[in-house]
């Protein structure tokens, strides 16, 4: 039952990224036309930067981004709930109340560890998930002959890796298992016991040593005593082992952060192809161009006859006649 309910918890989630990503690329979109940025100003770490946005459109796109945390934190703490339940343990071996109280704090500790673990996971296969749907979205649109939406598919796959990549960086950069201080903290608190115990063991010892302790009951002392160490090696050993666990579990996070330079990659080349989606648009432009020359007029179609550019001629009698100094014909001349 619990694996059918982590299942639907990690589908509901995936649901709801896929629906976040595409208002995220719906509201990315719009900026890009109202402002008329190119692809590299639409990228997040220049985007809010960008002093063009109002301060509802950054507010907008920061709403977003602390969706898409709320989502993979929700999806997290649910599956690690389904994954096992505690309860049961603590009822099989009849634990009081104090010692509820530790175990308490220690299945907290682990939870929050896992969460941790879930939140790695979910993040990457979700993406990816993701990832996958809209290539084979493109494929479809591709085989339809949807240009425009194939398009609009391509950047959205851009964008999608280019993000992915610049999340995980900052997300493995900060990341630390949540709940390791705690659990190392109570082992060393229960290994303080251990020791403390062991001590008084070894004065028990030395004082059953004593000539006047009688010989039968120092043998069944030292025999107890002996059984009871034996059996806080094994304490220590159980803890020894469940810390080297925790090391081994925090180890893997170190070399998960090893990744960084990979995704670093990554993200470079979803830009690089960011900037090749840029270039390959160019032949639209080009195409308008050709257009706009095909319509020109050329200049083997223009004639210009030179020869009707005549110059009025102003003769004496013709300028004399536009001052107004000759009378005009048929009336008296003066003098």
């Amino acid at each position: 039952m619990g694996g059918e309910l982590i299942e639907l918890e990690k589908n509901a989630g995936y649901q709801a990224i896929l629906t976040y990503l595409q208002e995220y690329h719906r509201k990315i979109r719009d900026v890009q036309e109202k402002y008329a940025l190119s692809n590299r100003d639409i990228m997040s770490p220049r985007l809010i930067d960008n002093p063009k946005l109002t301060q509802e459109e950054l507010a907008a796109l920061a709403d977003l981004k602390l969706r898409l945390d709320a989502i993979i934190n929700e999806v997290a703490a649910r599956v690690e709930k389904h994954r096992v339940a505690y309860e049961d343990y603590t009822q099989r071996y009849e634990l009081n109340a104090y010692d509820r109280l530790r175990v308490s704090s220690l299945v907290g500790s682990v939870r929050d560890i896992n969460k941790s673990i879930q939140k790695l996971k979910f993040t990457v296969e979700n993406f990816s998930r993701c990832n996958r749907y809209l290539i084979n979205e493109l494929d479809e649109c591709l085989a339809q002959g949807d240009v425009s939406k194939s398009r609009l598919l391509v950047l959205g796959n851009i964008l999608l890796i280019y993000e992915l990549a610049n999340y995980m960086i900052n997300f493995l950069s900060s990341f630390q298992l949540e709940g390791i201080d705690e659990i190392i903290d109570l082992s060393k608190k229960e290994l303080d016991k251990i020791n403390a115990a062991r001590q008084n063991l070894e004065k028990l010892k030395a004082d059953a040593a004593a000539p006047e302790i009688d010989p039968k009951v120092r043998e069944k002392i030292l025999s107890n005593l002996q059984d009871r160490e034996q059996s806080l090696e094994g304490f220590q050993q159980e803890w020894d082992n469940y810390l080297a666990g925790i090391e081994n579990v925090q180890a893997k996070v170190g070399s998960l952060q090893d990744k960084i330079p990979t995704l670093q990659l990554i993200r470079d080349n979803a830009q690089n192809q960011l900037d090749f989606f840029e270039i390959m648009k160019i032949f639209g432009v080009m195409m308008v161009a050709e257009a706009v020359r095909q319509n020109l007029e050329t200049i083997e179609s223009v004639a210009l006859p030179l020869d009707e550019l005549e110059l009025i001629s102003l003769p004496p009698h013709r300028v004399q006649k536009l001052m107004g100094l000759l009378p005009e014909a048929g009336s008296s001349q003066l003098g």
